[in-house]
């Protein structure tokens, strides 16, 4: 979109942004949440997403705008799309964790964990970690503190991505928000052998 174009997009309507995580963390427009071309993107665009809610939707190409468009249909949401286009330069970008400073200086990051209750609870990556489930982000956003970067994880780095940039769009840009995806396989558990 050009820039007059993003000025006519509706202010407080969410940007489902389809790309792939990489890409959009390069550049993506403001209030977008990456919710990525996945077996899941029906489930987490229902999670995010209200029933009767407006949403934008944007991807890489046409052919995969329409597929998705044909999957959002699925779940009934296909009326709430207020516009499909194609993506392109974007000014935001998503921090990059830096992976040595967060290794050693945890204790500086509100650690965020959106995998589902029971996981947190059963598999607990970040002794300081916040549950607060993906589903939740929206509804409990004032739940989270603020005053330190956070960084959001779950347990392979598909919905971190998701949760990491709804928050950020919900925070409008108020603090740093990183995504750990797949760097929390680190910290994970091994199990144990017996």
């Amino acid at each position: 979109l050009s820039s007059e174009q993003q000025g006519s997009l509706a202010d407080g309507v969410l940007i489902v942004d389809t790309r792939d995580e990489q890409v959009y963390k390069k550049g993506h427009l403001p209030n977008s949440v990456n919710i990525m071309d996945g077996k899941k993107f029906e489930t987490w665009l229902g999670s995010i997403i209200g029933p009767k809610e407006t949403f934008y939707l944007t991807g890489d190409s046409w052919r995969v705008l329409e597929r998705l468009i044909v999957r959002t249909a699925s779940i009934g949401y296909e009326p709430a799309i207020k516009s499909a286009f194609l993506a392109g330069p974007a000014r935001l970008q998503t921090p990059l964790l830096d992976q040595i400073h967060f290794r050693q200086n945890q204790h500086e990051y509100t650690i965020i964990d959106v995998r589902n209750p029971s996981e947190a609870i059963e598999d607990k990556i970040f002794e300081s970690s916040i549950s607060v489930p993906l589903a939740e982000i929206r509804e409990k956003i004032g739940n989270i503190p603020f005053d330190k970067p956070i960084a959001v994880h779950c347990a392979s780095g598909y919905r971190s991505a998701i949760g990491s940039s709804l928050i950020a769009a919900l925070l409008n840009s108020q603090v740093q928000v990183f995504d750990i995806g797949d760097f929390v396989k680190e910290f994970s558990k091994q199990p144990t052998v017996s």
